[in-house]
């Protein structure tokens, strides 16, 4: 799940019919045909669990200013602060493939860095 972790702007949401596949919340999607699918490049999170094909479901728009926290799908030990990693499939998670990268890691809140670890950062 990804999560808005911190923002200086006030919070938004904006609609959008959803697709198909039912969306949890906190997936990271964008729109494909005008309607809301999970991605590995996002432009928008999901607030809410969406059913598919309902229409108005809230989102969130991405900001590379703000700060969002997510889980590691896989061991990051080898990844550091700074480390761009890209965004698993199914939109939910960060993985440790730093090869274009599109999830910059600001702080890792477990040493371990294990699977299933939270990490903090923004998209770039």
């Amino acid at each position: 799940m990804i999560k808005l972790y911190k923002t200086q702007h006030e919070y938004d949401t904006t609609e959008f019919d959803n697709g198909a596949t039912a969306i949890d919340a906190g997936v990271g999607v964008d729109l494909t045909s005008g309607k809301l699918a999970a991605s590995t490049t996002p432009k928008y999170v999901t607030l809410q669990p969406c059913k598919s094909n309902e229409t108005r479901c809230l989102v969130h728009e991405i900001r590379k200013d703000e700060l969002y926290s997510t889980t590691l799908s896989a061991s990051g030990a080898s990844l550091n602060v700074g480390d761009a990693v890209t965004i698993a499939s199914g939109g939910k998670q960060a993985t440790a493939t730093t090869t274009n990268g599109i999830f910059k890691i600001e702080e890792f809140k477990d040493a371990t860095k294990a699977s299933g670890s939270v990490v903090v950062g923004r998209f770039i």
